[in-house]
């Protein structure tokens, strides 16, 4: 699946004015499957240093600072050297750099070897790998997903067995179950 990388600068990572490569957004290559709208990620590099409220559609990563939270509908990505100051909010929450805050995914959160995260967490999936430094508490709420499949679920109801017309003679039950009559 193709993926078009976009900045706070401008599209395909550059600053607003950059060259753009030939070619590099032409038509897929033959035999790709059928595709929805191509997948916008934000990136935002380890020079910058913001402070607010953040909040997009787009995918994230974090190389940089972030004072204040973070409201994502798509996933969030704190990239290792990453830091946030503030609670962050999305889909799905990646974690391999530092975050002074609470996190919440209504999807997954996974929190890298590398990370550094004092803060509870609160999501239906939750993956804390061997290594990660993690100061705060867990909650697991249902997932919204799930409650959904239980909802619809509907019990398979066998159907009918034939009737039969007639009972069966001694004889043709004891060959049915293989067994000799005696005779």
């Amino acid at each position: 699946m193709a993926r078009n990388i976009m900045s706070v600068f401008g599209p395909n990572g550059r600053a607003a004015g950059a060259e753009a490569p030939a070619a590099a957004d032409a038509a897929p290559p033959q035999g790709a499957a059928k595709q929805s709208a191509p997948l916008a990620l934000m990136t935002l590099g380890k020079t910058l240093v913001f402070k607010g409220e953040l909040s997009a559609d787009e995918d994230l990563v974090l190389f940089g600072r972030v004072e204040g939270s973070i409201t994502h509908s798509g996933s969030v990505t704190i990239a290792l050297g990453g830091v946030v100051t503030g609670n962050v909010a999305a889909r799905s929450i990646t974690i391999r750099g530092t975050i002074d805050g609470d996190v919440e995914a209504s999807d997954s959160v996974t929190v890298a070897p590398s990370a550094v995260l004092n803060g509870d967490i609160m999501a239906p999936r939750v993956s804390i790998v061997d290594g990660a430094e993690f100061n705060g508490s867990v909650k697991m709420p249902p997932r919204a997903a799930a409650e959904t499949r239980k909802a619809a679920y509907k019990p398979v109801v066998p159907a009918p067995r034939p009737e039969v017309s007639a009972p069966l003679s001694e004889p043709q039950a004891a060959q049915l179950l293989g067994e000799h009559p005696e005779r």
